[in-house]
């Protein structure tokens, strides 16, 4: 196990709007506002979405078992961001919904909002975290420097 201490910094609420990307919109946030790192929650819904659903069976490297929906879904999510050179990784799970059907994924490439998520971003400071690509996972994973 590693980890670091660190302090909380700023928050921000933000919406996104019926048709933006939720990972797009997370990135241009972390950007503007130049956070090196933190955690985001989110409520609402999506459509239009690319997920994984864990691996296809235990190995290493993974390899990503991935489901798509069109319609619309309800999403409850939670995430952690650092960079990874340039650009701001986020590591964002959700729970999301259905009439009585559930599944909870990672969100990582498309993901379009339904009528609207609301999100609430909260800096983490004082500690020097970043994402590192670890090729055994093929995964960028928390590295503390």
């Amino acid at each position: 196990m590693k980890y670091a201490q660190a302090n909380l910094g700023r928050v921000f609420v933000a919406l996104i709007e019926d048709g933006e990307d939720i990972l797009e919109q997370l990135k241009n946030i972390i950007k503007k506002e130049n956070i090196k790192a933190g955690f985001v929650h989110l409520i609402g819904a999506s459509s239009n979405s690319k997920v994984v659903l864990g691996p296809i069976k235990k190995e290493y490297p993974p390899n990503p078992f991935w489901w798509e929906f069109d319609d619309a879904r309800e999403i409850l999510g939670l995430g952690i961001f650092a960079w990874e050179n340039d650009e701001p990784k986020i590591h964002l799970h959700a729970g999301i919904g259905h009439n009585t059907e559930s599944k909870v994924g990672c969100i990582r490439e498309k993901s379009r909002v339904y009528i609207t998520i609301e999100a609430i971003i909260q800096e983490i400071t004082s500690s020097n975290i970043v994402r590192e690509l670890d090729s055994r996972y093929n995964a960028s994973l928390l590295k503390f420097e």
